[in-house]
């Protein structure tokens, strides 16, 4: 009986070592069918030619500028599509896979019919048992949200798969009928202005787009990923990073959240960035 196809798509900005890498562990899947769109967001540094010459096997689709993360994620699912895939995997450049790592996904995602989007266990690619995403958690309270795990040695704490409130776009499992249905992701999460910067929040606002559609989101630790975190923006801490993420973490809340929500979550806010902020950055905590 064959097996479903699975559409890769690597997103890639001025990161030629690590995609490289990237292409590298995927070429090690032992999955069968899949094909593999590398999209690579107007590059300066070489990164198209070197994936053109190193893996003539992937599809390259080369973006004359960069448009972010979701329009260049959006890019590479409009071609995917093409070929009627029955799933799209959308997958950062500063990441390495498991070579069974479709296998424990498509698997996986059959015991959850209802769902629609679905996550491997994501490793720091530094410290290769350290969590980065074990689930994600929304708090309409706080204003917050957040990677379960993250930063724990993984002890099997969390080897059981279920629901989970979003998916991270470093690692994104989706039906490509839903993918198609729900239009890819939400451009606005890359803000105008900051158009050369990846955008924070889109992910989650997939997620929560496709449970209005009744697709529910997935936790799948059988498979694994290990993520180089943030190399385009600095590094994890960085400070365009954060302040990006405020941004998109506030425009997630205003269209999900409710108007009961808004006094807290303008006094979390404000204790998290202003008063513990400073203190947790210096201390390396930002979560």
């Amino acid at each position: 009986m064959s097996r479903p196809l699975v559409t890769i798509i690597v997103l890639n900005w001025n990161a030629r070592a690590l995609v490289l890498q990237c292409l590298r562990s995927l070429e090690q899947l032992t999955y069968d069918p899949y094909s593999v769109i590398a999209v690579d967001n107007g590059s300066q540094d070489g990164s198209a030619e070197a994936i053109q010459t190193a893996f003539p096997q992937v599809q390259l689709l080369a973006l004359p500028e960069n448009l972010g993360n979701a329009r260049g994620f959006n890019a590479g699912m409009e071609e995917g599509l093409k070929a009627n895939p029955s799933w799209i995997l959308f997958l950062n450049n500063d990441t390495e896979v498991a070579p069974d790592l479709l296998e424990e996904l498509t698997r996986g995602a059959e015991k959850f019919p209802d769902g629609g989007v679905f996550s491997p266990k994501i490793y720091y690619g530094a410290d290769p048992s350290q969590i980065w995403y074990a689930g994600g958690e929304v708090d309409f309270r706080l204003g917050r949200m957040r990677h379960r795990g993250i930063r724990e040695q993984d002890t099997g704490q969390y080897d059981e798969p279920g629901p989970t409130h979003f998916v991270s776009g470093c690692c994104m499992l989706v039906r490509a009928d839903l993918a198609r249905q729900l239009g890819g992701f939400d451009v606005t999460f890359t803000m105008s202005r900051f158009q050369r910067s990846p955008g924070y929040g889109e992910d989650v606002d997939f997620c929560y787009r496709a449970r209005q559609q009744l697709a529910d989101c997935y936790f799948l630790p059988g498979g694994r990923v290990w993520h180089y975190v943030s190399r385009s923006m600095g590094g994890e801490l960085s400070l365009r990073k954060v302040f990006l993420k405020f941004l998109s973490t506030m425009r997630f809340f205003w269209r999900f959240g409710k108007p009961w929500h808004w006094p807290s979550i303008l006094l979390y806010q404000a204790l998290y960035y202003v008063v513990l902020g400073p203190a947790r950055y210096i201390r390396h905590r930002w979560l």
